[in-house]
């Protein structure tokens, strides 16, 4: 292996196959990126950074979700010379301000999911989602302009990237890369400098190792890692931008924590490793025991076998995964070691290690297959680690940070005597094994592995009316340390009223979980410097002393769900989940535990939006049917197709209905309901080929011979590449072959078209119809789905999110989708208004929207004829539309307005 003086000499050797490299799965469509496309956007991002007068060692935020872009944006920085200054996506628009002075950042690259945030003074913002669109990124000078997106102009469209290549920034192991903010500074942001140099001292070791086991491994590659930690943390950055490209894997992203979602991507995305904080292996170990009960006797404890039999007698718990899944790779907080038992107990390997942000960030590691129950491993080569007199671990080596931006105070408080204090206690037995036993420092670590300085929110609190006193100490809840506060309050103070007021000024992690009135007239301190006694505090908490409020929820079932995250604080129907303190995982089990608790499938993004007490009754409380988004496409027309006569009954098969037909859930449901089983023989490569033929054999030359087809606008599809949504009008069963007949070869070959799945419904409810209807409507679904790769989509029964899936998955594969908006055939050719469906699919596959006009089918083809009769028609494709956001019914309406145009 050749030495490597920077992190750039990794980038050369390790990022430049056509393999793929990261998968970003949003729950409706996944986009895959190879090596080279994260090369290629990278490459072209640092040319954008030197147009736009990025100098070396000027400062870049990166301010976004987990996604490829944010890969090749930061590669991109480290290429210019630029500095990475990594935020996470939840982080508060008031911290980014702060962060942004401290370092002076000139350019701000924004996620999706970021908040709004004011315009930053001498900041440009740019739009994370655009970092890998080819050939696309605005003018490079200007970044778009706050708030104007990466180079988006009003429309939407993009303009051409210049494409002056910037000079390579040459880079040293010295050279500063990036910036890491810990996750609990308020008032005073403490960033860790992180060199190229620290990154190599722990990529280069875990490089050699993974050498020695690569050809044992090949048999089972690729390597896929599910990567659930904010890449914004340098373990979740490490395990998805350093690790994969050692083994030529393949990193995962996923949007939420929702255990059933995430076991789902697991197995359908042939996961090998979940990366993830210890919480996460709770939250799936508490779905198993609800899904697949057996598995409680892992929690029993009792003798530990041979790890085949440990496979073979939870067989059924790996088939629920995926048969390629086999270990959890978790940092962040401490790991309870009856946790990694459970997981052990089911033949799954948990893999543990130990470090900091300040050790960029590995310390020690167990080995995969060497692991040892309540270590966390050994030092990786070139670390030193040591315990002090006091137990205090201490660390030295390649990978430990140089200091703090900015801040020598700190930087000469945490290393003494060429030793960096981590504030943390442990052992080191014999063999050089490191056990973590607990803090010194007064640093907490919340279960979704983000840190809290008690000062912070002490600071807060005191900005209170009515608060004398407080203090802040870690509280143990289940094994999870969380923010507890202990009060001293002027009289007929509300200890409830505080913590709400407070919280309402802290970042999301964090808020306070928990307080506690203290019974004096001051809280405990030192003598002399009259600092605040947090351990005599910490232990008069966990001695279970009453907290300040009680929640009175015993003949109220959901307050007293919701008490059960309340830490006995008061809950009442205008109680926000932000006064509560909840995390984002913790926000994840509230909505598991009242599914339960209520018989309830509540969707996650649904789920995300309540902001009181009230607004989960009102989800829990909803008994009625999911409604449809304003009637994504009807069964009218669709009705015909078996009977159109001889020479258009295969045609028709393939276009029945034609409706986008998505019923969107806009709350809960009655009950988890019957999952829809939608082709998937249809997509294998003989299928596709005999398709192939079939239509350009006879199904297209027999719709040539009813419909004498003048085609329009085909030049305006020349510079779209990849799929797309077409959106028709509706006027024929005879529209969908008359589309594919206009478009180019290379085009239909690749297009699925929508059909109302009720148009089946003998096929998929036989019991409700005869067994001629059964024999009849099946064969007509086999051809349609054979022929004309259609997409039954369901109308007016649950099956949105399935549904969207199943269209991100075709998506996927390449193919486009055909829709027909109005949702039912025209009487006379009149164009009916277009359905809210149209916006919500190309907004949730992003993709963007082709508007086709069809004219004279309907007098080829009536919906009252058996026959078809010869006539001309006439197809027109317009300029394709971006559908992006959020609003489907303004979308609809600029699709049918410009298929009217047409």
């Amino acid at each position: 292996m050749t030495k490597r003086e920077s992190l750039l000499d990794f980038f050369d050797d390790r990022i430049r196959s056509a393999a793929p490299f990261l998968v970003y799965d949003d729950g409706y469509r996944a986009e895959t990126r190879s090596y080279a496309d994260i090369r290629a956007g990278a490459e072209r991002f640092a040319a954008r950074l030197a147009a736009a007068g990025c100098r070396p060692e000027d400062k870049v935020i990166l301010w976004g979700e987990n996604r490829p872009e944010w890969i090749a944006a930061f590669w991109g920085c480290l290429l210019a010379g630029a500095v990475v200054v990594p935020l996470d996506v939840r982080t508060s628009a008031d911290l980014l301000a702060r962060v942004v002075a401290r370092v002076r950042a000139r350019i701000l690259v924004a996620g999706d999911e970021a908040p709004a945030a004011a315009p930053l003074p001498g900041t440009v913002r740019w739009r994370l989602s655009e970092v890998l669109a080819a050939g696309t990124g605005g003018d490079p000078g200007t970044g778009g302009g706050a708030g104007t997106g990466d180079g988006a102009d009003a429309t939407g469209s993009a303009t051409p990237l210049r494409r002056a290549a910037a000079p390579r920034a040459a880079a040293t192991g010295g050279d500063l890369a990036e910036i890491i903010f810990t996750s609990g500074a308020t008032a005073d942001p403490k960033g860790v400098e992180i060199t190229h140099a620290n990154l190599l001292a722990n990529i280069v070791p875990v490089e050699r190792e993974v050498r020695k086991y690569v050809k044992y491994g090949r048999p089972f590659f690729p390597l896929r890692f599910l990567n659930l930690l904010p890449l914004s943390h340098l373990f979740g950055q490490a395990m998805a931008t350093f690790v994969p490209p050692m083994l030529e894997g393949v990193t995962v992203f996923m949007h939420g924590y929702n255990p059933a979602e995430i076991v789902r991507r697991i197995r359908t995305r042939r996961v090998s490793v979940l990366v993830c904080v210890p919480r996460i292996l709770e939250v799936l170990r508490d779905e198993l025991l609800r899904v697949v009960p057996e598995t409680a006797e892992a929690a029993a404890g009792g003798p530990k076998r041979h790890v085949s039999v440990r496979w073979w007698r939870h067989r059924r718990t790996h088939r629920l995964f995926g048969m390629k899944f086999w270990a959890f790779v978790v940092g962040g907080a401490p790991l309870d070691p009856e946790l990694q038992e459970f997981w052990s107990r089911l033949g799954f390997l948990v893999v543990q290690g130990y470090g900091l942000t300040e050790t960029a960030p590995m310390v020690t590691v167990n080995h995969p297959f060497r692991t040892r129950r309540g270590s966390v491993g050994t030092p990786i080569g070139g670390v030193e680690v040591a315990i002090a007199d006091d137990g205090e671990i201490l660390v030295r080596g390649g990978n430990v940070t140089r200091g703090y931006y900015d801040a020598p105070e700190a930087t000469a408080e945490a290393f003494r005597d060429g030793w960096l204090h981590t504030g943390d206690i442990g052992s080191l037995d014999a063999s050089g094994h490191l056990t973590v036993q607990g803090r010194k420092k007064e640093m907490i670590v919340t279960p979704d592995g983000l840190n809290v300085f008690p000062e912070d929110v002490e600071r807060a609190l005191g900005e209170v009316a009515g608060v004398r006193e407080a203090a802040v100490v870690g509280a143990s809840r289940d094994g999870r340390e969380h923010v507890h506060a202990v009060l001293v309050l002027d009289a007929g103070g509300d200890a409830d009223a505080v913590v709400r007021d407070a919280n309402g000024r802290l970042e999301e992690h964090q808020r306070i979980r928990g307080c506690s009135v203290w019974p004096e007239a001051a809280l405990p301190r030192t003598e002399g410097t009259g600092k605040l006694r947090r351990r005599e505090l910490a232990r008069w908490v966990a001695g279970g002393r009453p907290a300040a409020a009680g929640g009175g929820a015993a003949s109220d079932p959901l307050a007293a769900v919701v008490a059960e995250f309340a830490h006995g604080r008061r809950v009442a129907d205008e109680t926000t989940l932000a006064e509560l303190g909840l995390g984002s995982l913790e926000r994840i089990e509230l909505m598991v535990a009242l599914e339960r608790a209520f018989d309830r499938t509540l969707d996650e993004a649904t789920f995300a939006e309540a902001r009181t007490v009230a607004d989960l009754r009102a989800l829990v409380a909803d008994e009625s049917l999911p409604r449809t988004a304003a009637g994504a496409g009807s069964a009218a027309g669709a009705g015909s197709a078996a009977g159109a006569g001889p020479a258009t009954a295969a045609a028709g098969a393939g276009t029945a209905g034609g409706g986008t037909g998505i019923a969107t859930t806009t709350g809960a449901r009655r009950a988890r309901p019957e999952p829809i089983r939608f082709p998937t023989w249809n997509q294998g490569r003989a299928p596709a080929l005999f398709r192939r033929a079939a239509l350009a054999a006879f199904l297209l030359p027999l719709t040539r011979v009813f419909a004498w087809i003048r085609v329009e606008g085909l030049d305006r599809l020349a510079g779209v590449d990849g799929p797309v949504v077409y959106a028709a009008n509706h006027q024929s069963h005879l529209d969908g072959p008359v589309i594919l007949a206009a478009l180019p070869a290379a085009r239909r070959r690749r297009v699925a078209i929508a059909a109302a799945r009720e148009w089946f419904g003998a096929h998929f409810h036989p019991r409700r119809h005869s067994r001629g209807a059964r024999l009849s409507k099946g064969l007509s679904y086999g051809l349609a789905v054979l022929c004309f790769n259609v997409v039954p989509l369901p109308q007016r029964e649950a099956g949105a999110r399935d549904t969207m899936r199943y269209l991100g998955e075709l998506v996927e594969g390449g193919s486009s989708v055909l829709i027909f908006p109005e949702g039912r055939r025209t009487q006379a050719g009149e164009i009916a208004p277009f359905q809210p469906g149209v916006g919500m699919i190309a907004a949730r596959l992003r993709l963007p929207v082709v508007p086709v006009r069809i004219e004279g089918v309907d007098r080829i083809l009536h919906q009252s004829w058996r026959m078809a009769r010869p006539g001309r028609a006439r197809v027109a494709f317009g300029a394709p539309i971006d559908c992006r956001g959020d609003d489907y019914r303004a979308a609809a309406r600029r699709v049918e307005e410009a298929v009217r145009r047409l």
